[in-house]
């Protein structure tokens, strides 16, 4: 599973960003592998979308992403004048690693699988 961030410029007008995340959840076709989604900001304008995408790869969970965040903006009449501004997948991996190498090893957490090999 990929996290992918979608910038999407809102426009200058006040709007209720909690019903957001509901709104795009319910773009992604059941296919197209979104397993949730996450909103964040809009007070600046600009709105950050998190996409948990089931994909192959990167690059795929990022054009899933982007679809749908499209999808949503000519769907949806309040966020119609909202524009994307870009996405990108969340490299987290080699921070979460990084957390668990400096850990106690008390057998609670485990390095994340290299998704490009068989190594750790």
């Amino acid at each position: 599973m990929y996290l992918v961030h979608v910038r999407v410029l809102l426009p200058p007008q006040p709007l209720d960003t909690e019903e957001f995340r509901d709104f795009f959840r319910s773009h992604a076709f059941p296919g197209e592998g979104v397993e949730h989604v996450s909103v964040h900001g809009g007070t600046d304008g600009v709105l950050t979308v998190g996409f948990y995408v089931q994909a192959d790869c990167l690059t795929a969970a990022e054009c899933v992403a982007l679809t749908v965040a499209e999808r949503t903006l000519v769907r949806e009449p309040v966020l119609q004048r909202a524009s994307v501004a870009g996405g990108s997948g969340a490299l987290v991996a080699e921070f979460y690693n990084r957390m668990v190498d400096v850990s106690a090893r008390d057998g609670r957490s485990m390095r994340v699988q290299d998704q490009d090999s068989d190594r750790n």
